[in-house]
């Protein structure tokens, strides 16, 4: 058991204090837009940077030199999923003092992926806290890996957030309330995931993104990408590795020098980054640690 634990808790490893100093060397070497002062810094404290994150950083792989054959003609230079379905890629969400990256990239995607097979009869956000209190095979605020979250989905399925609504800002969870909600008047049902997989090439991930709908991935976690505010993330020199985490991939693009990037909600609030979202580039931080999986949509 401790040693599972040492395994989770290393995403937690390290917390950068945001100083002034830190800011202005920051925003002279990075290739991206940066928040210039601690007063606008969504991240003051660094007790709470290092809970951020969450994501099994032992499950993590390197992905930067991802095949990146692309032999889809059809597919566009540019995809951005709330574009294509506009009512089906939901708001941005803030899973604050809890490392439940996993539970919430997990439980976006599979809402999203129900709306638009459903063509938006099923447009429901699903509970991430359902997974931080209930899944048995991840750790609740203490993190959680990619596949372990989609096999919780496979085989329990999340209720809504209208049943069991976040309660773990401050890393306190609260217990499993099985075969019922916690708020009065709302109706307890189970949505599932038919499967999940991962996906192994880029133009894979493309196609499977401009089909299906936003995918979830994980990726290693550096200090500069706190403090990201705009532009295309690119990791600076001389960075620490904070950890992993958890985010949902909604689409790409590409630079003018031709440099790809994917397009990502994070959930962190809409005061960090590009109001929640982030551009980063293919193959940063092993960003192409893909999983996601199908809605069982029920006839």
């Amino acid at each position: 058991m401790k040693a599972i634990l040492l395994i989770f808790l290393i995403a937690f490893s390290h917390a950068i204090p945001i100083t002034q100093e830190y800011l202005d060397k920051l925003s002279k070497t990075s290739s991206f837009e940066t928040y210039k002062t601690v007063e606008e810094h969504p991240f003051k404290d660094s007790d709470e940077i290092k809970y951020r994150l969450g994501l099994n950083i032992a499950t993590l792989k390197y992905t930067g030199n991802f095949e990146r054959g692309f032999s889809n003609e059809e597919l566009p230079e540019n995809f951005d999923a709330r574009e294509k379905w506009p009512e089906c890629i939901h708001p941005i969400r803030n899973q604050a003092k809890c490392g439940s990256c996993w539970a919430h990239g997990a439980s976006e995607v599979l809402s999203d992926r129900f709306c638009i097979h459903s063509d938006g009869k099923i447009n429901v956000v699903l509970s991430p806290q359902d997974l931080v209190s209930c899944d048995p095979f991840d750790h609740g605020c203490n993190g959680g890996a990619l596949n372990l979250s989609w096999l919780y989905l496979r085989i329990f399925g999340a209720t809504t957030d209208a049943c069991t609504p976040y309660t773990a800002q401050t890393g306190e969870v609260d217990l499993c309330n099985y075969n019922k909600c916690t708020v009065e008047g709302e109706e307890y049902k189970k949505y599932k995931a038919l499967n999940y997989y991962s996906l192994n090439t880029i133009n894979d991930l493309k196609k499977d993104l401009y089909e299906n709908g936003p995918i979830e991935t994980g990726f290693y976690v550096y200090d500069d990408f706190m403090s990201y505010k705009g532009g295309v993330y690119r990791r600076g020199r001389h960075t620490k590795l904070m950890g992993g985490h958890a985010v949902k991939i909604i689409g790409w693009g590409k630079e003018d020098n031709g440099d790809e990037y994917w397009i990502v909600a994070n959930s962190w609030g809409t005061e960090w980054g590009e109001n929640g979202f982030f551009r980063i580039g293919f193959g940063e931080c092993g960003i192409e640690n893909v999983m996601t999986g199908m809605p069982l949509i029920e006839e």
